[in-house]
């Protein structure tokens, strides 16, 4: 069950097809209190029944906080909960989300930036245009879709103000308009930021582009929608605290794995490191942590360990379970 202290009720106001596979969803708040505001490459914690916790980017103009909007992919290898949003989402229905975090914060430093997407990856960098358009930052706004079917927003961009400042480039339009580095990468100077959010393979592939370009890693921003992953790595020892038990973890499996197979129950849901579910109490030792949930401030202070997809520095771990 989600805690309810730090968990929103809100209302499905209206859901709608944006483009092939992505469904758009506007929430509002279910009770007589207000949204929380959020800032730019926020998300939220969708609790979606059946123990399934999912993230998705809030991707609408931050200034205008009234209401959160969301656009979920249905993605062909859902292991159920983008597949259940595209089934089940409708208008009206109740909803229990969490309150809106950050880990892709943007940095307002007063130089410019280059926002690119890969498909559903604009959620996020959309709501950092808007920021960007508001307070003046010099910025170029790209977008790389499949096919143009599969590109959404685009009639909101067109009539935003910073519309001038967006590129689509499209895998099967003609090839003057694809992305191409050289040409959309030119203008990094030492101080430009660029953000990239999107698939892994996509990300991959900007983040060298931008490297290439003379953008300084210090200087990469990036969030991706594939998790973390848990195999790779030497083997050690999960000590779980609450019965004594030493438990050896190879290198070809994750510490909830282990647990469970030597049954000690934990909570589990994305199983990937981006939904927070089976965070653990870390008693001793030092985490690797491969999740995307924490901020880095919370896996600097190692006293939790997403036990889904992270690992151990330290020849043993010791947990509260």
């Amino acid at each position: 069950m989600p805690d309810a202290e730090n968990t929103i009720e809100v209302r499905i106001r209206k859901a709608r097809e944006l483009a092939t596979d992505i469904l758009c969803i506007e929430l509002e708040c279910a009770t007589s209190g207000e949204l929380p505001g959020f800032s730019a490459g926020s998300h939220v914690d969708v609790y979606l029944g059946d123990g399934l916790v999912r993230q998705y980017s809030l991707c609408n103009d931050p200034s205008r906080s009234g209401h959160y909007r969301l656009a979920i992919l249905k993605d062909a290898n859902s292991r159920g909960g983008s597949r259940m949003v595209h089934a089940t989402f409708r208008d009206g229905l109740a909803l229990r989300i969490g309150r809106p975090r950050n880990n892709f914060a943007l940095v307002e430093d007063g130089g410019p930036a280059i926002l690119l997407a890969g498909g559903i990856g604009i959620t996020p960098l959309l709501s950092m245009a808007y920021r960007f358009d508001a307070v003046g930052v010099e910025f170029d706004f790209h977008l790389c879709v499949r096919s143009l079917d599969r590109a959404p927003f685009l009639d909101e961009i067109a009539a935003a103000p910073f519309a001038k400042r967006f590129r689509l480039h499209v895998d099967n339009g003609s090839a003057e308009q694809r992305f191409d580095p050289e040409r959309d990468l030119q203008g990094v100077r030492s101080d430009t930021r660029v953000y990239v959010c999107g698939p892994r393979g996509f990300m991959d592939f900007a983040v060298s582009a931008a490297k290439r370009a003379g953008c300084p890693s210090t200087r990469l921003h990036t969030e991706s929608f594939s998790g973390g992953d848990a195999g790779g790595g030497n083997s050690f020892t999960v000590i779980a605290a609450r019965s004594g038990r030493r438990l050896v973890v190879p290198g070809e499996k994750s510490i909830a794995s282990v647990l469970e197979e030597n049954g000690i129950s934990i909570e589990l849901s994305c199983e990937q490191g981006i939904c927070g579910t089976c965070l653990t109490k870390v008693l001793r030792g030092r985490p690797e942590h491969r999740d995307t949930f924490q901020t880095e401030a919370e896996k600097q202070s190692n006293d939790r360990i997403a036990i889904c997809c992270s690992r151990s520095l330290s020849e043993e771990l010791v947990l509260d379970v």
